[in-house]
């Protein structure tokens, strides 16, 4: 499988180069990138491992494929079908002559997306078939420990003057995906920590490893107390208690009865504390968390209202916001508040509730793959923790950028790969 193993350990350690340079060319080299890691791994990967792959692959292959095919949709030209957007109406109107709309407002933004997304299915697809080795699967769970620590110590840096493009306001786009990287290293260095920690192997290299993993815990920790917001450390603490849950289960063996009341225990607690939100009464859970000044706020519960159940197209928010006025758009670079309300106006509410269900069954079959599984259980607990923190990130801010979607698509390739055990094992 060489040399597909490199060019992702390569991919992930850059993230903090490409934080710099988040624009419309990364996407593209990412993009290269990941798709000659597929064409490497088609090429090279073996018989047995292929039919491993696609044993824990084929139902998420199917779900992932899901959102490809809605944007597809979206991008359609729908000539004489109510599902076009108005716009393309009014447009029509003010032309003269008739257009052939579509369920997008910008298919050409919303192209940009697709390929976007079918790029981080690449990188998942590619970190999937790495890991299918327990070998390959460490090395890389260590490279998405140093990408984020460099991250961390990036963001920690602001302090001294340096890395100012960072350091620009609380809310903005460079800040908050350096928090929600920093966010997401807590995981994987206490996931490398649990890992390198319980492991009976008494090489002094072995040694220093742990304690590099605790010192990436410390690192990332300090990053988002000092830059993140409260909801930002809750969805940590909530990735963290994941793995700790896990723990706790496989040490004191519990059995159904005792996994549902842990469960029910931290949805309760969970739960209150969102409920608890004071903002919840007047912006709404969409809104309740996100941390964007006050006028986006007040378009985008406007533009809320008015989303229709197909959405205005993916990557069309900073299009709708001039629609409703009453904001400089192009000051804050019509980014959305959070995530979540990006996902509903975009997508429509009928896909977000979709992918809400997708992601909470998602988030259970790793839980239950942690619990079963043997001595590699901490993937699979690091990809449920991951997707429980970046699930509560989308609530505060907007997650969508390239190295938060770089990191999270190889945590849950590895996590996939390495949620069922497998008798014979390649080595690279």
């Amino acid at each position: 499988m060489f040399p597909a193993p490199h060019i992702l350990a390569v991919l992930v350690i850059t993230t903090p180069i490409i934080l710099v340079s988040d624009a419309l060319i990364t996407y593209g080299i990412v993009s290269v990138i990941a798709s000659v890691s597929v064409a490497i791994i088609a090429l090279r990967v073996r018989p047995g491992e292929i039919a491993f792959l696609w044993s824990v692959l084929d139902a998420v292959a199917f779900v992932a494929a899901i959102p490809a095919i809605c944007m597809l949709i979206q991008i359609l030209p729908l000539p004489d079908i109510p599902l076009a957007n108005p716009v393309w109406q009014s447009a029509a109107s003010a032309l003269g002559r008739p257009l052939a709309g579509s369920i997008s407002i910008d298919p050409g933004a919303t192209l940009i997306v697709l390929a976007q997304y079918l790029s981080t299915l690449a990188v998942g697809f590619v970190a999937a078939a790495i890991a299918i080795d327990r070998h390959r699967a460490e090395r890389i769970l260590l490279a998405l420990t140093t990408a984020t620590t460099l991250i961390a110590l990036m963001l920690l840096a602001t302090g001294l003057g340096v890395f100012a493009f960072i350091s620009v306001g609380e809310g903005g786009a460079a800040r908050n995906a350096a928090t929600n990287c920093a966010a997401l290293g807590v995981v994987f260095a206490a996931t490398a920590l649990l890992h390198f920690g319980t492991k009976r192997v008494g090489s002094t290299a072995w040694l220093w490893v742990t304690f590099a993993s605790f010192v990436a815990v410390v690192i990332c920790s300090l990053a988002v107390i000092s830059a993140g917001t409260s909801q930002t450390q809750f969805a940590v603490i909530c990735g963290v208690a994941t793995l700790a849950i896990v723990v706790v289960i496989r040490i004191f063996r519990l059995g159904p009865w005792g996994c549902s009341a842990i469960v029910a225990i931290v949805f309760v607690l969970a739960t209150s504390t969102i409920v608890l939100q004071p903002n919840i009464q007047s912006k709404g859970l969409t809104l309740a968390f996100a941390k964007a000044p006050e006028p986006l706020i007040a378009v985008t519960q406007a533009i809320l209202a008015d989303v229709r159940w197909g959405g205005t197209g993916a990557g069309t928010f900073s299009a709708v916001v001039p629609i409703y006025g009453g904001f400089d758009a192009r000051a804050s670079g019509a980014i959305a508040p959070n995530a979540l309300s990006a996902m509903i106006i975009e997508m429509g509410r009928p896909f977000f509730w979709a992918a809400f269900a997708a992601t909470m069954v998602f988030i259970i079959l790793l839980l239950r793959s942690a619990v079963q599984r043997g001595r590699d259980f901490f993937y699979a607990a690091a990809g449920a923790a991951c997707v429980v923190t970046i699930t509560l990130l989308a609530f505060s801010n907007a997650i969508f950028s390239t190295p938060i979607m770089i990191l999270v698509a190889t945590a849950l390739g590895i996590a996939t790969a390495q949620s069922k055990s497998r008798s014979a094992r390649s080595t690279a």
